[in-house]
């Protein structure tokens, strides 16, 4: 059968991480809601039965053995129904690598949803939602992908009753990658650097903040300096990073203000950035 599913970024508008637990995770509390409009792709051509399964990608740097999540997320399904695949899975990277904007995560969850359809759906919400607990710790929120409150290690979701207010959204990424465990390991640790501002951000909605910028920052100062940078601008109202980095993202009130910020972002730090203009929110 063959099957499109699409998988959406997100954005941390804060992260608190409060202590680390007994099973070398970090206690934290996260508010995330999605990027619908910064997707990666997969499509889907699966039969049930035994055979041989071809993954593909257009992101060759991205592992193809028991790490990837796509196939953790395919491998667990097929234990938990007890149904065996042959065909082909072709996912289409959109959302940067190491970007803190939960591109893997995301599609590992977007798989449980295109099997699970596939198979006509023999798996519970819950069953899912326990499958992809153990997977990783940002793909519970992937299932359903409403804006909400994360907890624990990321796995407990509450789905916010209000509506996020809505923006738009100036995404910008260096060359490089950030590691999600390493910024962790170095949170308790780290040190702030001076001159750069780590202190909440208020809106109307509330306080946006990220805790792991202290280590981020500390080993890449030129991230640091672009956040900076980002607060100095007209058109943002907020600057922050997303999770672990190292993508960096400006709130604006307006569509216009945006573009013009993507603007002058790409004469300030050139063609090598990614960039994307997105939005949140109602």
């Amino acid at each position: 059968m063959r099957h499109l599913e699409f998988a959406p970024a997100k954005l941390n508008l804060w992260l608190k991480i409060h202590k680390k637990r007994e099973d070398g995770f970090h206690e934290i509390e996260t508010l995330m809601v999605p990027i619908a409009t910064v997707k990666d792709e997969l499509h889907f051509d699966l039969n049930l039965g035994s055979g041989k399964l071809i993954f593909e990608c257009n992101d060759f740097s991205l592992e193809s053995d028991r790490h990837n999540l796509v196939l953790q997320a395919l491998r667990a399904l097929q234990c938990e129904a007890g149904n065996g695949f042959h065909g082909k899975i072709r996912l289409v990277k959109k959302i940067p690598v190491g970007a803190g904007l939960g591109g893997g995560s995301s599609d590992a969850a977007a798989t449980l949803r295109a099997v699970n359809k596939i198979l006509e759906c023999p798996l519970s919400s819950r069953s899912l939602h326990s499958l992809a607990a153990k997977i990783g710790s940002d793909v519970p929120f992937f299932l359903d992908g409403s804006p909400a409150i994360c907890s624990g290690r990321g796995e407990k979701i509450q789905v916010l009753k209000d509506s996020v207010p809505a923006y738009s959204v100036v995404l910008v990424k260096p060359e490089f990658g950030v590691s999600s465990a390493w910024a962790y390991s170095k949170w308790a640790t780290a040190e702030p650097l001076p001159e750069v501002s780590y202190v909440p951000q208020s809106t109307a909605w509330g306080a946006f903040y990220n805790d792991l910028e202290l280590p981020v920052f500390q080993k890449y100062i030129g991230l640091a300096n672009m956040k900076m940078w980002l607060l100095e601008q007209g058109e943002s109202e907020i600057a922050l990073m997303s999770g672990s980095g190292s993508t960096l993202y400006a709130l604006c009130q307006h569509p216009d203000e945006a573009d013009q910020l993507l603007n002058k972002i790409r004469v300030e730090f050139g063609p090598s950035v990614w960039t994307a203009v997105s939005s949140i929110g109602e």
